[in-house]
């Protein structure tokens, strides 16, 4: 099945049935023979930070003597196969800045530049060529196996509600609201200002946040559908930032020769120049898309998406969506509990006056 929610289970066995299916995926990838290429690499590093969000959505309730200690070992997992992948990842940014060694473009069609550039793609295809051993394969495909067999045995505190907030709402909300800080901070600050862990915490928490509205995309298709592209625009223009900056460091890190004229410092300052303005451009828009997402409080935006989610739970049971009161409550008894079968609504219903369908807040 896919990597989301679906309405004719409960959230508790979604969130089981999902890492079920994203481990058995990345432990078939690990496996593959005679070993898994660059790009199988980088699918089982995308399910392993889907993982990772999945752990994260369900917080509220997942304990955190479970969810610890397997978080630890999905990122140790991450470690083990980022080396020659983030090597492939930096190729790809070289060739976006300054083009292949056949086309140059840009500062590496004059000659000094060209050569500082080559210099720099030696060092990352050496670095690249290193595969995995299969010892290193072996650890990561035994890490993932024994987390699987676990996942029976996790255990999720369904008896405790605390402030309405059900199974989903608790993890959702702490992303959104981490991710809407470390962006306030740069609008402070100013751009310029911002630090380059600053902008990366701001990817890995748009990243985690797209993973977790990707699991809830069913509730209003096309609604999350245009969050997540901004996501996505939001954490692949921050992923080139990063990979520019690694370049740029790469570059600063170059021995400078005894021989080395002027005119050769020259024409390294003229690369850096170039990569920061490349980087200005990423982080303006960035910080647009970013404007746009985090438009919202953390509650508020939580509380409407939990109106998606009951509306589509109860229209998927019954084909008619349960009418809601005037002020945007069920009807009902408040504080309604969830069994500790994992049964009833996983996001807090809302709190204040329901959006209608169609006014939502979606970045263009």
């Amino acid at each position: 099945m896919a990597f989301r929610f679906e309405n004719h289970e409960t959230p508790i066995d979604g969130v089981r049935r999902i890492a079920s299916e994203r481990l058995e995926q990345a432990i078939a990838a690990a496996g593959l023979r005679p070993r898994p290429g660059p790009d199988d690499v980088h699918e089982i590093r995308k399910d392993l930070k889907s993982l990772r969000a999945l752990l994260q959505l369900a917080r509220g309730h997942l304990v955190k003597a479970t969810r610890g200690p397997e978080n630890v070992v999905l990122r140790d997992a991450g470690r083990t196969l980022s080396g020659s992948r983030d090597a492939a990842a930096l190729l790809e940014a070289l060739e976006k800045l300054f083009g292949t060694r056949e086309r140059p473009k840009g500062e590496a069609l004059h000659p000094i530049g060209g050569q500082l550039v080559g210099r720099i793609r030696q060092q990352l295809q050496t670095e690249a060529a290193h595969s995995l051993t299969q010892r290193e394969l072996r650890t990561v495909t035994e890490m993932l196996s024994s987390m699987r067999t676990r996942i029976p045995d996790w255990v999720f505190a369904t008896g405790v509600i605390q402030r309405g907030s059900m199974l989903l709402a608790a993890g959702l909300e702490h992303t959104y609201r981490r991710g809407r800080q470390h962006y306030r901070i740069v609008e402070t600050i100013g751009m310029e200002n911002a630090t380059d862990e600053l902008w990366h915490e701001i990817r890995k928490q748009a990243k985690a946040l797209g993973y977790q509205l990707r699991l809830l995309r069913k509730i209003w298709p096309s609604a999350l559908h245009a969050w997540i592209d901004a996501l996505d625009e939001l954490s692949d223009g921050l992923g080139d930032d990063h990979d520019f900056a690694l370049i740029q460091q790469r570059i600063l890190q170059l021995p400078f020769e005894s021989t080395d004229t002027e005119e050769q410092v020259n024409g390294r300052q003229a690369l850096l120049r170039a990569i920061d303005r490349r980087r200005h451009r990423l982080k303006l828009f960035s910080l647009n898309r970013a404007r746009m997402i985090y438009v919202e409080k953390p509650t508020r935006f939580v509380e409407r998406l939990s109106v998606y989610w009951e509306l589509w739970r109860d229209g998927g049971r019954t084909g008619v969506p349960r009418k809601r009161s005037g002020d945007g409550h069920s009807p009902g008894k408040a504080g309604h509990k969830q069994s500790h079968t994992g049964n009833g609504p996983a996001l807090s219903r809302a709190r204040g006056t329901t959006e209608a369908a169609g006014h939502e807040q979606t970045p263009n």
